[in-house]
C-alpha cells in the first residue's frame, strides 16, 4: 500500500516547457537525443487533486500522472499528460486498476535540481 505522503526522487529531462523522460540514466541520455545537462533530479508527491482530467484539453500543460504498480509497490511509468499514460494500457488504465495491477496518481513536482556530472 503506498503512502500518500512519501516523497520520493527521480530523474527527469526538462525541456524548458515540462519534464519528459523520467527516469532517464544521465550516461544514456544522448540514445533519446537529449543533453544529459538537461537532465535533474526532481522530488514528487501525490498531488492531492486527483481529479481526472477531460480529454479535450485545449490548454496542454504539464499534468504529471505516473503509474504505481502493486507488485513491485513502485511508480514505474511517469508521463506529463494522464491520456500519454493511459496509452501504455491495451485496455485503458481504469481495466488494470479494476484488475489490481496498480493504480495512476496525479503528481507534483516540489522541488527539482541540476545533476552535475
Amino acid at each position: 500500500m503506498i503512502n500518500i505522503d512519501n516523497v520520493f526522487e527521480m530523474n527527469a529531462v526538462w525541456n524548458k516547457t515540462h519534464y519528459h523522460h523520467f527516469g532517464i540514466h544521465p550516461t544514456t541520455a544522448c540514445l533519446y537525443g537529449d543533453d544529459a545537462d538537461d537532465i535533474e533530479t526532481i522530488r514528487v508527491k501525490i498531488s492531492d487533486n486527483q481529479s481526472i482530467p477531460e480529454s479535450n484539453q485545449k490548454n496542454m500543460i504539464a499534468d504529471y500522472w505516473g503509474w504505481f504498480d502493486s507488485k513491485d509497490e513502485t511508480f514505474g511509468l511517469t508521463y506529463p499528460q494522464r491520456f500519454l499514460l493511459d496509452m501504455c494500457f491495451p485496455n485503458g488504465i481504469k481495466l488494470s486498476e479494476e484488475h489490481g495491477q496498480g493504480k495512476a496518481y496525479r503528481l507534483i513536482i516540489i522541488e527539482s535540481k541540476n545533476i552535475i556530472i
